[in-house]
């Protein structure tokens, strides 16, 4: 589960910036994920790393967006999925082409509100 270790680091740095500001309690956390990050997975790291944090409670709203590719060898295009994947590696399903694909593991941070 790879979205432990992403979330560890993001709440690390948010909650560090939250308390160098004096902000004692979160209410919104506003996330967008690329298509390898699983939703579920991603709620509940966040909610267990929330923990005694001024994040614990909040809610969480994650949206995702999805990068669609164009295989360069025979043209096939189709929306990438965590399940067309290997690590960053995407094989075309028509050609067998290989091809890194670092869109699909973006997390982005989009929103606080307190």
């Amino acid at each position: 589960m790879h979205e432990y270790s992403v979330v560890q680091q993001l709440v690390d740095q948010l909650v560090a910036q939250l308390r160098s500001q004096g902000v004692d309690q979160v209410k919104t956390i506003h996330l967008r994920r690329g298509s390898t990050f699983a939703e579920d997975p991603l709620r509940l790291a966040l909610e267990v790393l929330s923990e005694n944090t001024p994040l614990k409670g909040a809610d969480i709203v994650i949206d995702s967006y999805s990068v669609e590719h164009a295989c360069a060898s025979c043209g096939r295009s189709q929306v990438v999925t965590s399940e067309d994947l290997i690590g960053h590696l995407f094989v075309c399903p028509a050609c067998g082409t290989a091809k890194e694909i670092d869109e699909t593991h973006g997390l982005e941070l989009v929103s606080v509100t307190l």
